[in-house]
């Protein structure tokens, strides 16, 4: 088993898969639909947008509770990543992109349920109880490959929309194979600001956008930021914000007409929409000014669908399951926090007990060093395969 995880976790890193490639993830829907067909297991695709689909594969079992295993599809560009889609090995560790985030666990998590699915318990790692007989689930097994993760969560939001339905849910996001129960939500905000033009030998004659944008801006660093690190959850520190982007005015000898801000809120559980606090920040600065108006809201990447934090008690079901297959496995089994955002905020919203679970090191996604150590592949499929046991068995 542990050798298939490795072979088909290079297969899709050859795929490229981003935003820039001819029909983004849809190659690897292909593989993995032709993967499963090959295994005897039911797999459809789901359509999401011209030629992208999400891929739901399902090993059937009784009317007990679900669990769904799910990975995204996509990766970011290649960018300055050399020979980023030509897998290779160094010193027991693979390269390539998604790699880290997130191939490696999308191979784990369909081996580990095709391993379960053979009923052949002398290659699989979950024990004669389950892998005895094909179908002796208390629940069905599910993976879900979505599409679009790294770019606005359409594959989820089609998912949810389309009745998915599990009790469990693991993500397999990098996490260093930690139990992650809680993650902050993510919700990036533009602040778009117009005045009135004039000479910039004149400025009184306008109303400056780019000046008032300044003062929206010290506001948050000198009023919001300092609020908001009063906010704290246990696993995730304090609720935070960082302005990511300013671009207005159009020369120096032109009053500026416009400005935009765009604005990273990251909030933990609990806390209520982000945007209305930034607009009510925006309007004590900007109300009342003659000639000035103003616009807050959240951006597409983040509105498409909320996305929200993720919270799951370290004493649920599914959190104590994972603990269970980690301590057997002799890793780490206390649950953690993250700061970055996952599909799971999604799922999690909608009645699905989550956690993340992955391959790799955050650290290494997205960049250059895209690389996951092979045991840590291997060891993951384990994990997804025990998991899978101890919330499904009979």
């Amino acid at each position: 088993m542990h050798e298939s995880v490795l072979r088909l976790t290079e297969e899709l890193i050859r795929i490229e898969s981003h935003r820039d490639a001819p029909g983004r993830e849809a190659e690897v829907g292909r593989l993995l639909v032709e993967w499963f067909g090959e295994r005897g297991i039911d797999v459809e695709l789901q359509p999401v947008d011209g030629g992208r689909a999400n891929v739901i594969a399902r090993v059937p079992g009784g009317d007990g509770p679900s669990l769904m295993l799910n990975g995204h599809l996509d990766t970011v560009p290649a960018g300055d990543m050399q020979d980023a889609f030509a897998p290779r090995i160094e010193d027991g560790v693979l390269w390539g992109r998604g790699a880290c985030d997130m191939k490696g666990a999308i191979a784990a998590m369909c081996v580990a349920m095709a391993a379960i699915a053979s009923g052949n318990a002398a290659h699989s790692p979950v024990g004669d109880e389950v892998a005895s007989r094909l179908g002796g689930l208390s629940g069905d097994l599910l993976f879900v490959g979505t599409v679009d993760e790294e770019s606005g969560s359409l594959g989820a939001k089609v998912l949810i929309d389309g009745g998915i339905r599990a009790d469990y849910a693991v993500v397999g996001e990098p996490s260093n194979l930690r139990i992650t129960v809680a993650h902050k939500g993510s919700c990036f905000v533009r602040v778009s600001l117009a005045g009135r033009g004039a000479h910039g030998s004149c400025p009184e004659q306008g109303v400056n956008a780019a000046s008032y944008a300044a003062r929206v801006v010290a506001a948050i660093e000198d009023d919001l930021r300092p609020r908001l690190a009063e906010r704290s959850y246990e696993l995730l520190g304090p609720s935070t914000v960082s302005v990511g982007r300013i671009c207005g005015g159009t020369q120096p000898n032109i009053v500026a007409e416009r400005c935009d801000i765009e604005i990273d809120r990251r909030y933990l559980p609990g806390e209520a929409d982000p945007v209305p606090e930034i607009r009510a920040l925006v309007a004590a600065i900007c109300d009342g000014v003659d000639g000035l108006s103003y616009d807050v809201v959240e951006m597409p990447m983040t509105s498409l669908m909320q996305h929200g934090p993720l919270g799951t008690s370290p004493d649920s079901v599914l959190a104590r399951a994972a603990q269970e297959a980690c301590g057997e496995a002799g890793l780490p089994a206390e649950p953690i926090g993250v700061t970055y955002w996952s599909d799971g905020g999604h799922f999690a919203a909608n009645g699905i007990e989550t956690i993340v679970l992955g391959p790799g090191d955050i650290a290494n996604a997205h960049g250059p060093g895209d690389r996951v150590p092979v045991r840590e592949l291997q060891t993951a499929a384990d994990l997804y395969a025990g998991i899978a046991r101890r919330l499904l068995a009979l």
